[in-house]
């Protein structure tokens, strides 16, 4: 009888770490993802701003 809850239990361990393990696999993927989104969003905004910034320069010679 005592095998068994020590079966059990070893049996849910395996179960629930697979499922904690699994979920932070997961979670670890969309995120990575998501970042790279961000970044890829970001590095447009800042080739932008440095258009824009030649762009206030270039017109700040031509005021001069």
């Amino acid at each position: 009888m005592q095998a068994w809850i020590v079966v059990g239990a070893w049996a849910f361990a395996v179960v629930f770490a697979v499922v904690v393990l699994g979920f932070a696999g997961y979670e670890i993927t969309w995120k990575t993802r998501r970042l790279a989104a961000e970044r890829a969003k970001l590095e447009q905004v800042a080739a932008e701003l440095a258009r824009t910034g030649a762009q206030l320069q270039a017109a700040a010679e031509r005021f001069r």
